[in-house]
């Protein structure tokens, strides 16, 4: 009986990570994480993302940045949800760009990137994230990517 639950645990263990898949284009920093948990922080309030590069050096992309909503409640728990548009740039060349204005302190944001070639503009990448559990199971379905900026006290 032992040898069947440590193998019950390992394979529990493996999927806790969850499973994601990205469309259009994945974010590089910061990473995406499970989305039930805070999101990554960074260290800068104007932080460097970034994200892979596609293989056509003829596209350019474009970066948007939304203030996230975070409502707690004991009740409810956490409901996060995108608030106004802070910060938008088109025509970036390469994988990479450096938030250009100061952001506020201790925010959650959400952002993604599209690319650009000529007329030819893609939808903003988004991420799915599954994890599934022995009784239980977690979906969220085509979000926009998030971070945290660091507290300044």
């Amino acid at each position: 009986m032992k040898p069947f639950i440590r193998a019950g645990l390992l394979i529990c263990l493996a999927f806790m990570s969850g499973c994601f898949s990205y469309h259009v284009i994945k974010p590089a920093n910061p990473r995406v994480g499970n989305p039930n948990m805070n999101p990554i922080l960074t260290t800068s309030l104007q932080p460097a993302l970034s994200w892979v590069a596609l293989p056509d050096t003829e596209i350019t992309y474009d970066l948007i940045i939304y203030e996230g909503l975070k409502d707690e409640s004991f009740w409810k728990g956490v409901k996060r949800s995108i608030g106004d548009q802070v910060y938008y740039r088109e025509g970036i060349r390469g994988n990479h760009h450096i938030v250009e204005t100061v952001l506020k302190p201790n925010t959650e944001y959400y952002w993604s990137v599209r690319t650009r070639k000529g007329n030819d503009i893609s939808e903003w990448s988004r991420y799915d994230y599954s994890l599934f559990l022995v009784f239980s199971y977690m979906r969220v379905s085509d979000s926009y990517f998030r971070f945290r900026t660091p507290d300044t006290n």
